[in-house]
């Protein structure tokens, strides 16, 4: 009897703890160091135009501002829609892109430049999937993903109950 109390005084535990485990914290995904050389110059990307090479080029003179060597470049995607590329400040490469386009009113970002971590909020325009593969409600929600080889993995989200992050 007193294997079996230990048993599911064990699982009451783990199940407090994942139900109250804290939101991803910067500092959990820490990058070093953080890139200082020279940025390369762009790299001509397919199906481009004038005005998007412009933009990128002018964002890779800025400073590394996120993952230790890339530059997050937040633009217009159409209609009011906020998108953003991640551009390589060693190589001038674009790296990716969010995974999804956003409702401008709704959109915020957090990122550190030395952390692969970032917190995006708002209602997405392309549809939205859990971790299952399940179509969810387009609303406000916060999710924090880790930026792993050039992709964008989703650690966690939370319908936001509060106003976006500002």
């Amino acid at each position: 009897m007193k294997g079996f109390s230990v048993l599911v005084g064990s699982l009451l535990l783990a199940t407090a703890s994942i139900a109250f485990a804290a939101d991803p914290d910067f500092k959990d995904y820490l990058v070093a160091p953080i890139f200082s050389g020279p940025h390369h110059a762009l790299v001509p990307q397919e199906n481009s135009n004038p005005v998007m090479d412009s933009a990128r080029a002018k964002a890779l003179k800025g400073k590394v501002n996120f993952a230790g060597h890339y530059i997050l470049n937040p633009l217009g995607c159409g209609g009011g829609a906020v998108c953003a590329e991640v551009l390589d400040a060693q190589t001038g490469e674009v790296a990716g892109g969010l995974p999804n386009a956003y409702d401008g009113s709704t959109f915020a970002m957090l990122y550190q430049p030395d952390s692969r971590l970032i917190l995006i909020s708002g209602i997405t325009l392309d549809g939205e999937e859990d971790a299952q593969g399940n179509s969810l409600e387009s609303v406000n929600r916060d999710r924090y993903y880790e930026f792993v080889n050039n992709e964008f993995r989703l650690l966690t989200m939370t319908d936001a109950e509060s106003p976006p992050l500002e």
